[in-house]
């Protein structure tokens, strides 16, 4: 008996998004604009399941289809991760409704898509934050990677050759 090979395309990146979720992040900018230091509440982003099947159908999955993969490693917009943006709070905040909307996206199309986290990094900050969010999706998404910004770790000194 034999089975044919799965193809999973191991990068993925949420570009779709409706437009709420950087709706949230705008406006946490715009606290940002007004005090660096802000201390930033979660929030709620309100974005329906019919949302997410709709930012997805005519995109990744339609990709999917066209090029024959089977199942996509997912992870937030790489290009709105934002590391440098913002405070530990602003960072944990926008990381946290970033990867729960992977996990919802993973829960809605468990067939095509397996969850990777963004790590809430900020500059000066130490991996703490990272490492519960990393433990966090792995044990409650079944999250099976996590997207590590080099830049922070230069930021902070953190990185050795």
């Amino acid at each position: 008996m034999s089975k044919e090979p799965l193809i999973i395309d191991c990068h993925g990146h949420y570009t779709t998004a409706p437009d709420e979720l950087g709706e949230y992040r705008e406006q946490q900018k715009k606290e940002l604009a007004i005090d660096p230091l802000f201390d930033h509440v979660k929030g709620i982003v309100n974005i329906s399941d019919d949302q997410i099947r709709d930012s997805l159908e005519g995109a990744q999955l339609k990709l999917q289809n066209d090029r024959g993969t089977d199942v996509t490693i997912f992870s937030p917009r790489a290009s709105w991760m934002g590391h440098h943006i913002g405070n530990q709070t602003t960072s944990k905040y926008w990381t946290e409704h970033c990867n729960e909307l992977i996990y919802r996206i993973t829960e809605l199309y468990p067939q095509n898509f397996i969850g990777a986290a963004q790590l809430p990094q900020s500059p000066n900050a130490d991996m703490t934050a990272s490492a519960a969010e990393l433990e966090r999706t792995v044990k409650e998404f079944g999250f099976v990677g996590c997207n590590l910004s080099l830049i922070h770790q230069v930021a902070t000194g953190q990185h050795r050759r």
